[in-house]
């Protein structure tokens, strides 16, 4: 699950639909940690503004792992 804050998604201004860049980015990242991808995204971000934040960014990014049997 990935929560982002408009920061995120106005930082790209290619796509009239916000989401479909991060949509898009997702579907090329190759790594399930958490941070990781975090990261990827919110120096994507950075660098649609040519390396400066354009506003105030945040993200979460978290897994949900299965139920495990046992106490």
């Amino acid at each position: 699950m990935i929560i982002c804050s408009d920061g995120i998604l106005d930082s790209n201004i290619e796509y009239r639909n916000k989401e479909l860049w991060i949509k898009y980015m997702l579907e090329d990242i190759q790594t399930t940690n958490t941070k990781k991808i975090a990261d990827l995204i919110l120096n994507e971000a950075i660098d649609n503004n040519f390396g400066m934040p354009k506003d105030d960014m945040s993200i979460i990014v978290c897994k949900f792992l299965g139920r495990r049997d046992g106490p």
